[in-house]
């Protein structure tokens, strides 16, 4: 082991398009490193308030503490539109990532260095690191080269899928063990990555039961509408954030539903073009957007309030295959979902959702105006989702998992 001086295991865990413990997975995972023994430290991008406060101090900055983790941040504008506006985005969170990196190895070494992707831009750092000797897990959260094809479009989207693509396989192979989330990305892992079996571990994404269960509702979050209906999540692209917008007019104004308050929580890049529309269209009375909730107790009011939850993404290369947080969270707080179909959400929620064709606007407005009129139905979904967290899907279940890969990794590293 690196780290004769202590008997305790020690973790470097680094992500660039997320900070904890916004990252609720991330969280989960770096929690319980801390329970079992680790000394976890996180190295993750400020928050934006703050890196506009803070943009020349950040670039010094001592770790915080938070709840016995330490968390490095560095300042990251993030990139809102066009390719140079990502490759400055990425290599500059690179740069600060590997400095912070080595400021990290150089206070105190570590044994384990844990990559989660998007990007897929580590695979440098990962083999830096072990020719050191740490082993080095790569957290596979989101298929890139999906995002990058459904993003960008001809032949410039074609060469940045091939690259990301390369990018990748490398970060497979820089690897000695691949952590992902569903049983697609793992077909993933080992038909793309040539990830072999035994050094492949899923480990879903499931909220933690113990903390994130039902509360009492706040019947003043739903401003007198019998009915409220909820979207938690981030609201960028590919996130369905237009076409939810566009069914919720339907039910407004087509279906004549004026019974029904929409919550729409979250953040991003398509926040304020939905902001825009709802406005035009004369949809303010029943769209509320209190914007980022990050106090985990609001966020638990806000669903345990709600009647019903939404599942917009629409079918995308990189949809099509992933997990889904919120639908877990939703079902966590016994809420009945409305979803399109998609192969991992349906695989998730089971009975505890309604699914609608990709891409069918009218039929996903439909949709929730008929569970709004079913309570018995809604009654019904929600057994259903609150028994699949409970027998398989919580943090409690996945994290067994989870501490299986570390163990079997520190078992090849400490020989």
């Amino acid at each position: 082991m690196n780290n004769p001086q202590s008997n305790k295991r020690r973790v470097l865990i680094i992500e660039e398009n997320s900070r904890v413990p916004t990252d609720v997975r991330v969280w989960y995972e770096a929690t319980t490193l801390r329970d079992n023994g680790w000394e976890v430290t996180v190295i993750c991008p400020a928050s934006s308030a703050d890196y506009e406060a803070n943009r020349r101090s950040l670039r010094n900055v001592e770790p915080v503490d938070l709840e016995g983790i330490s968390v490095y941040s560095f300042p990251l504008r993030k990139a809102k539109e066009g390719v140079l506006g990502f490759l400055e985005e990425y290599i500059t969170a690179f740069i600060s990532m590997g400095r912070l990196s080595w400021r990290v190895w150089r206070k105190k070494r570590f044994d384990i260095l844990h990559i989660c992707n998007p990007p897929d831009m580590f695979f440098p750092m990962a083999l830096f690191y072990r020719l050191l000797g740490v082993g080095v897990i790569f957290d596979h959260h989101d298929l890139f080269p999906e995002f990058i094809s459904h993003r960008y479009k001809g032949w410039t989207g074609k060469i940045l899928y091939v690259i990301a693509r390369v990018m990748e396989y490398l970060t497979y192979k820089s690897t000695h063990l691949t952590i992902t989330v569903n049983q697609s990305y793992g077909r993933m892992a080992t038909s793309r990555g040539d990830v072999s079996p035994e050094n492949l571990f899923i480990v879903r994404n499931g909220p933690k039961a113990k903390d994130f269960s039902p509360v009492e509702p706040i019947p003043e979050l739903k401003k007198r509408f019998p009915i409220m209906v909820s979207y938690l999540g981030v609201m960028g692209y590919g996130d369905g954030i237009p076409e939810m917008i566009d069914s919720i007019r339907y039910v407004v104004t087509e279906l004549g539903r004026r019974d029904i308050l929409f919550t729409l929580i979250g953040d991003g890049a398509k926040r304020a073009e939905a902001m825009q529309k709802i406005h035009e269209w004369g949809l303010d009375e029943y769209v509320e957007m209190p914007g980022m909730v990050r106090d985990r107790l609001v966020i638990r009011q806000y669903l345990s309030t709600s009647d019903i939850c939404l599942s917009p993404e629409p079918l995308t290369p990189l949809n099509a295959h992933s997990t889904f947080i919120k639908v877990g969270e939703y079902m966590a707080m016994g809420k009945p979902i409305v979803a399109y179909d998609l192969d991992e959400t349906r695989w998730t929620a089971g009975d505890a959702a309604i699914y609608v064709e990709p891409g069918n606007i009218q039929e996903f407005g439909r949709a929730i105006a008929s569970l709004a009129d079913q309570p018995d139905e809604r009654s019904r979904m929600s057994d259903i989702g609150l028994k699949r967290i409970s027998a398989t899907l919580s943090w409690e279940h996945q994290e067994v998992t989870f501490l299986q890969a570390y163990e079997k990794l520190t078992s090849r590293v400490s020989k």
